[in-house]
């Protein structure tokens, strides 16, 4: 459960994603490294930073990251943006995870999904990865201004509070609610 944010936060995830390209219709960090956890050490400055960068154009996207970021890269960089994309798209969740990647002094993972399918998974839970996390809590890094996109988040977090509702009994307590939210994703 999440007891507060950072406090300079906000300032560092903002210079780590300026090692990125710019063309992003969403980008939040979640996770130990941006809240505390309760019972985790409170050496946060240690916790890899966990970020997921929403693109209309993932082919462009990868491709000028490649430019810039050749190193965060598997194997998979050798066949290029399209082969990127392509793996993206067709297996697990639609995002392509770059991990344990140093920048700025700190350990961050990202992951990269198009803004098709996550509008696609906020609107119908097709897997419930990217929807889930962002039923829990995160910061908001950059968001552009994509109705579809903003429209689909505010479903998304509608269809949870519904579906907890939902599942929940007669009687419960506000920290009950909050628990089985941040359990659908892994139900």
């Amino acid at each position: 459960m999440a007891l507060q944010a950072l406090q300079s936060s906000g300032v560092g995830l903002r210079k780590i994603l300026s090692h990125f390209p710019e063309e992003l219709s969403l980008a939040f960090a979640y996770g130990s490294g941006v809240y505390r956890q309760a019972g985790a050490n409170s050496n946060q400055k240690d916790a890899m930073l966990d970020f997921v960068f929403t693109v209309d154009n993932p082919v462009a996207w990868h491709s000028k990251n490649l430019k810039k970021n050749w190193n965060h890269y598997s194997f998979l960089k050798v066949f290029g943006p399209k082969i990127i994309t392509t793996v993206q798209n067709n297996y697990g969740a639609g995002v392509y995870y770059n991990t344990l990647i140093m920048c700025d002094g700190r350990l961050i993972k990202y992951g990269v999904i198009s803004t098709s399918t996550l509008i696609e998974d906020l609107l119908n839970w097709n897997n419930l990865y990217i929807a889930g996390r962002l039923q829990k809590p995160v910061k908001i890094i950059a968001m552009s201004e994509n109705v579809a996109l903003r429209s689909a988040l505010d479903k998304n977090l509608k269809s949870a509070v519904t579906a907890a509702f939902l599942m929940l009994p007669e009687s419960f307590s506000e920290e009950d609610l909050f628990i089985e939210i941040a359990g659908l994703s892994y139900s």
